[in-house]
């Protein structure tokens, strides 16, 4: 799936993912530091199912992968990622900013651009998924709005690496 048209922020803008993203993306997704959080596996446990998944992310038909560029530049700084329900109300998202940008507000202002987006296009509520022990993730969340429902894990792809997680939510109101 495609956005209709780019979203803009104040520093950011989020676009649909193009395939010469895919070495910056996997770069980011796959590096230790960068991607512990991740259902994504390292580098080494990438097969030939993952990187088909890969290699068609722009053709997605369950959801949006989307890159993050900073909006004066165009440097990439992150990606993120929308999964809307099959009535389209409510979507789940996630989000990696790079680790260069951390601490910046950056994934701040992803969220809240996919919040708006989703309101945008008729959702009512939106959910994510923080590991318990990623602690900027889960207090972005909380700064954002969004309640924790439920405890639950994930592990990573074909890695004998699993975390505690939490589901969050947030229930959008009509502008």
């Amino acid at each position: 799936m495609k956005l209709d048209r780019p979203l803009e922020g104040e520093r950011i803008v989020i676009r649909s993912y193009a395939p010469e993203d895919l070495d910056f993306c996997t770069g980011m997704w796959f590096d230790p530091e960068n991607g512990r959080y991740l259902s994504d596996p390292s580098r080494e446990y990438v097969d030939e199912v993952f990187q088909q998944a890969l290699d068609g992310l722009q053709d997605s038909g369950y959801g949006y992968y989307l890159v993050v560029e900073r909006k004066d530049g165009g440097e990439r700084i992150g990606t993120c990622c929308a999964f809307p329900d099959e009535a389209g109300k409510v979507y789940d998202i996630g989000y990696c900013v790079h680790r260069s940008c951390w601490r910046q507000g950056f994934g701040r202002e992803i969220v809240e651009l996919l919040l708006d987006w989703v309101r945008d296009q008729g959702g009512t509520a939106v959910t994510a998924e923080a590991a318990r022990e990623n602690r900027g993730s889960c207090a972005l969340l909380e700064k954002c709005g969004f309640t924790a429902l439920r405890e639950a894990s994930f592990q990573k792809y074909h890695m004998d690496v699993t975390f505690e997680s939490l589901i969050y939510e947030k229930k959008l109101q009509a502008l």
